[in-house]
């Protein structure tokens, strides 16, 4: 049975990832509402990428100002400043009366999506005693796919009702004020108490969350990693040198194969896709689309559950392999359309999503946020993994922004579309080989060691 604090620990979380559920609802909500405003507002091809795309220009910014906020202003209160971003994002996009008001509404939910991917993983970790940290911090990942599954079931419940697509967005406005509230109610994390010299908080903290015998001790090492951190010049610059070459390459290329296998493609247009297919109306497209965010976090579970006992690049090799397949399978769906006939063409395409979905979640979905945590030296590791961020946020807007253009051409008509992102896919491979290496089971200091003492090849890539 779990103890008090165990139990209080997990309410914490769980507070905290309500962050990740609302980056999922807001991205994940577009796809079910995007048929409604252009069919209101007869949406260009470019107005309607934009739509999309906002978010993810706001996610880039948040990204690179969350590492600053969060050590100025604190995890606690840059989580409560995400949350009233959240807010007023959700009811901008609600009473939205144009396209410019609805992409200005959907630039501040970005904004906060951004904070809250650096910044909530980043609280989390911060507050958990080491045995239980991973599966705290993966509630985030989980919430996310939490979020996208409630916002296409939202869609689907919202798509008869007059002014639908509103009501699916004001929906957000629930969770951003649950993490408003919450968040009041969350201690500060106690380590970045102690990096401002507020020693005495931090030690309430931790006797409020972790277990008597052990307080002193997490003090103890809370405190001596702060001083060494203090004594040591951090320079930014070390991440760009020949030394770090793999890391810094595996934080590109882990982010650019993610995005360009057309994830977010699918995640944000899947009713277009469906419809593209040729589904019958928006609200047989959008059932479909459910089904997406099922196949996506029950295959997030599997991830969660075996991400440690397979190692990274086994599950990196049966995800591309798996996508590339699949990819492939839409794409040639697509392409002899005319002689598959209606009904084959819909169980080929609405297939060849859910697959692609379920290959994509056990591999390269939780690999990329897994892998930027890892690799990179404790010293750099904050800018460095804000820089990965920033990385995915800027591949995720030009597949998303992109996708809707390209699919109105003749790419999108006959699959070509989708021969590219299978192309990227089997590209991945050979960087899975030759770039990515294994880390399971090392800890992050046995990683460093490592870089320390090789600095060419710096870890076996077996």
């Amino acid at each position: 049975m779990m103890s008090n604090k165990t139990v209080l620990l997990y309410t914490i979380a769980a507070v905290a990832a309500t962050g990740g559920l609302l980056f999922g609802f807001d991205t994940g909500v577009i796809n079910v509402a995007l048929p409604f405003i252009k069919q209101e507002w007869n949406l260009s091809e470019t107005a309607e990428a934009w739509s999309v795309s906002a978010v993810l220009v706001g996610g880039m910014v948040g990204s690179l100002l969350s590492g600053r906020l969060a050590d100025g202003l604190g995890r606690k209160r840059i989580n409560i400043l995400a949350a009233l971003v959240f807010t007023a994002g959700s009811v901008l996009t609600a009473v939205a009366s144009s396209e410019e008001i609805l992409i200005a509404g959907r630039l501040l939910l970005g904004l906060a999506i951004g904070v809250v991917s650096f910044s909530v993983p980043l609280y989390i970790a911060e507050i958990a005693p080491g045995e239980i940290r991973g599966r705290l911090v993966t509630f985030f990942q989980l919430a996310i796919t939490i979020g996208i599954l409630i916002s296409y079931l939202v869609g689907f419940s919202f798509a008869e009702a007059e002014n639908g697509w509103r009501l699916m967005f004001g929906v957000g406005f629930v969770p951003a004020a649950i993490l408003l509230a919450g968040m009041f109610f969350v201690p500060e994390s106690p380590r970045w108490l102690v990096s401002k010299g507020r020693d005495e908080e931090a030690r309430q903290v931790l006797n409020r969350l972790h277990e008597t015998d052990r307080v002193d001790t997490e003090y103890q090492q809370i405190k001596r990693v702060n001083d060494e951190e203090k004594a040591r010049k951090v320079d930014w610059r070390e991440l760009f040198t020949k030394r770090l070459r793999i890391p810094f390459l595996i934080g590109i290329g882990i982010f650019l194969i993610q995005q360009f296998s057309g994830i977010n493609a699918v995640i944000y247009y899947s009713t277009k896709i469906f419809n593209m297919s040729g589904f019958g109306s928006n609200t047989t497209s959008i059932m479909a689309t459910v089904g997406v965010g099922v196949v996506n976090t029950l295959s997030t579970l599997v991830a969660v559950r075996f991400l440690d006992q397979w190692g990274r690049k086994p599950l990196l090799f049966v995800g591309l392999i798996g996508t590339a397949v699949s990819l492939a399978t839409i794409s040639f769906a697509f392409f002899f359309r005319e002689s598959l006939g209606a009904d084959l063409l819909r169980i080929l395409s609405v297939g060849g999503v859910y697959v692609y979905i379920f290959f994509f979640a056990i591999s390269l979905g939780p690999l990329g946020w897994l892998l930027i945590s890892e690799v990179y030296p404790l010293r750099i590791r904050g800018f460095a993994t804000s820089l990965g961020s920033f990385y995915h946020w800027f591949f995720d807007f030009w597949v998303s922004f992109t996708f809707p253009i390209l699919a109105a051409s003749s790419l999108g008509t006959n699959g070509g579309i989708f021969m590219i992102y299978t192309a990227v896919c089997l590209l991945g491979l050979l960087f899975a080989r030759y770039i990515v290496f294994e880390t399971k089971g090392m800890s992050l200091e046995d990683i460093e060691r490592k870089w320390q003492k090789n600095p060419e090849t710096s870890v076996s890539r077996t």
